[in-house]
């Protein structure tokens, strides 16, 4: 997929036209497009909402809703629409350098919340990578096994040449999966309304510990009624309201 970059001046935000699409959807992106071009945010917002209702996901699509969202100062949804996106293309510099600048611009943590357990240790590996070189550990097993046959003699697995390989082959593939696994078990949500308060109960009446800002990322936990049991750090833990967040 070719990215068109368009640069917008003041905040240096990029917007980036979908190619490979069906065509029926390449129009309604590029209506989208036109309509953030001639500075009518709200309608492209509103369109590229529907293109995600519609199953288009993409990198590039929750990149440039999270524009849209930025010049409607609109912090929360914007850092939501940026963190979707990074779960789908987690090297993209573009929409990386736009979550990096709305979170200074409103004076939020860079690094969003760290994880836990085991999520700690697997943070930043990449299952995929692993799967692949855990793949090629394994060709490289079998083929050493086929090459130290010879006449009469069957194929030697038990050689150190071709059971070294599969062995760690075997090993990365199980630690790959493993990591999938932990790293897709980890939630993260966005508050998207102005001036949440964390309370010390599901309830209106609860005494407040804090004001959380829009664009601010928690973990969600325990759900009960309209309410959320989240954490914002190592010890911080409250109650907000569900309608305030929007799940990453």
């Amino acid at each position: 997929m070719r990215l068109l970059a368009v640069v917008l001046g003041g905040l240096g935000l990029v917007v980036s036209p979908a190619w490979g699409q069906p065509f029926s959807v390449s129009q309604q992106f590029g209506a989208a497009h036109e309509a953030y071009a001639h500075a009518q945010y709200e309608e492209a917002a509103e369109r590229y909402r529907a293109l995600l209702d519609s199953g288009h996901a993409s990198a590039v699509l929750y990149h440039n809703l999270g524009n849209a969202y930025v010049r409607l100062n609109r912090t929360g949804e914007a850092v939501w629409a940026y963190e979707r996106g990074r779960r789908l293309q987690s090297e993209g510099p573009r929409l990386q350098h736009n979550l990096e600048y709305i979170r200074r611009r409103a004076g939020l943590p860079q690094g969003g919340l760290p994880p836990t357990g085991l999520g700690a240790v697997v943070a930043g590996w990449s299952p995929l990578v692993l799967f692949g070189i855990g793949m090629l550990a394994l060709c490289a097993g079998a083929f050493g096994a086929v090459v130290r046959v010879g006449p009469g003699r069957r194929v030697a697995w038990h050689a150190p040449i071709a059971w070294g390989p599969v062995g760690a082959g075997l090993l990365l593939v199980a630690v790959a999966l493993g990591t999938s696994y932990v790293q897709a078990q980890e939630r993260r949500a966005v508050v998207v309304s102005e001036a949440t308060p964390l309370r010390s109960a599901p309830a209106d009446t609860a005494s407040v510990d804090t004001t959380l800002r829009p664009g601010r990322i928690v973990e969600p936990n325990t759900k009960r009624d309209k309410w959320v049991r989240v954490r914002i750090g190592a010890e911080t833990k409250g109650w907000i309201a569900s309608r305030a967040l929007r799940e990453i």
